[in-house]
């Protein structure tokens, strides 16, 4: 894709980053702007040892591919260990003392949205289509297992050690990956959305369960 053909794309693919910070900004009182510029540097930054430690695992031979179930546990691992662990790091910088649990998990959230807008935009660019599908099941997915990886650095930096939450991020995005995988016109793929939508759920039940007081936009 040429550079003019890109800037469509890189228009859609930022305006869900923008209006998640706006609207973090407007109903959430703790949340500062600071907060939501380091979030999105985060999702940002992360992308770059991902794409550095899958390309070394796919070139590397690693893991070989000989069967649905060897796909599944490449998607696992790739997709859902490498990434969910990468971008649970990078959560670490953010300043936790400053942070309400609410705010830290917007923030999460916010890194996650960003990570996966960003993502979509290089698929776009490398030539895949669906822009629309990807950010309504891709762009999610970040941002809910992103949420939940949250809720586990949060807690571990506050002396509770509720490992529940990232192990599920795992999952979701390893499995939601895995059907991803298959066309359109299989009945496998539309599995990749049930996941989404669990994985939204999810990510609700356990911000609740371990903030009663709740985030304005989960109630």
């Amino acid at each position: 894709m040429n550079f003019t053909g890109l800037i469509p794309a890189f228009l859609i693919c930022t305006i869900p980053v923008l209006a998640a910070l706006a609207c973090m900004v407007v109903l959430i009182k703790e949340f500062k702007l600071g907060f939501g510029f380091v979030a999105v540097f985060c999702g940002l930054f992360a992308v770059v040892p991902i794409y550095a430690i899958q390309f070394f695992m796919e070139t590397s031979g690693l893991i070989n591919l000989h069967s649905l179930f060897s796909v599944l546990i490449k998607s696992i691992l790739v997709n859902g260990v490498v990434e969910e662990t990468i971008k649970m790091a990078v959560f670490f910088i953010f300043p936790s003392k400053k942070m309400s649990m609410k705010v830290f998990f917007a923030c999460a959230v916010l890194s996650g949205l960003s990570l996966g807008c960003f993502e979509t935009l290089i698929y776009i660019a490398s030539g895949i289509k669906n822009l629309e599908l990807r950010l309504l099941t891709a762009v999610v997915i970040h941002s809910c297992c992103a949420g939940l990886s949250g809720l586990f650095v949060f807690n571990l930096k506050n002396g509770s050690l509720k490992i529940y939450p990232f192990v599920l991020a795992v999952f979701l995005h390893g499995i939601y990956n895995y059907f991803a995988g298959f066309k359109m016109d299989s009945m496998f793929f539309w599995f990749s959305l049930v996941v989404v939508l669990v994985a939204v759920v999810e990510c609700r039940i356990r911000y609740r369960a371990m903030n009663p007081e709740g985030l304005i936009l989960f109630r």
